[in-house]
């Protein structure tokens, strides 16, 4: 009883939202100062009845004006796009630029501590062995290390 009456509902509604639509009336009328008017409501003094020929899906025909218009339009939306695209391209590029220089800058900050560090500093050979840097070594390192950090985190260490 219930799947029958919810059908019968979604019936009368779909009827009552057609009806206005096919019952849409055109009317044509000239006025005293010889104008032509259109529209759904004729004037109290009367009017021609049009008859509007149903409208097909993809029947209509565009002129080659309004044709000229809308390609002009869809180019201008497809630049729009474009365009969008590019810059959405830019801001990945730049984000990606951004996460480097900043993974960059931690490894030189992690070598600066490590060349700062009080002790003892070594670098490994190949071999296993340890090559101890001097006082000396180390400030080389560092002034040749310098540049770099500035440049990678845009502030002195």
């Amino acid at each position: 009883m219930r799947k029958q009456r919810t059908k019968y509902l979604l019936l009368v509604t779909g009827l009552a939202l057609i009806a206005p639509a096919m019952a849409a009336e055109a009317f044509r009328w000239t006025d005293e100062n010889g104008q032509v008017h259109y529209g759904q409501r004729p004037p109290p003094q009367g009017a021609h009845r049009i008859e509007l020929a149903p409208a097909a899906a993809g029947a209509h025909r565009v002129d080659p004006e309004t044709a000229q218009r809308l390609g002009r339009q869809r180019r201008v939306l497809d630049a729009y796009e474009y365009e969008r695209a590019q810059k959405q391209t830019r801001a990945t590029q730049a984000a990606e630029d951004r996460s480097r220089a900043a993974a960059r800058c931690r490894e030189l900050q992690r070598y600066w501590q490590r060349l700062s560090f009080p002790g003892p500093l070594y670098v490994a050979r190949g071999d296993g062995q340890r090559d101890y840097l001097s006082d000396g070594q180390r400030a080389a390192q560092k002034a040749e290390l310098r540049p770099a950090y500035v440049q990678a985190c845009g502030r002195e260490p």
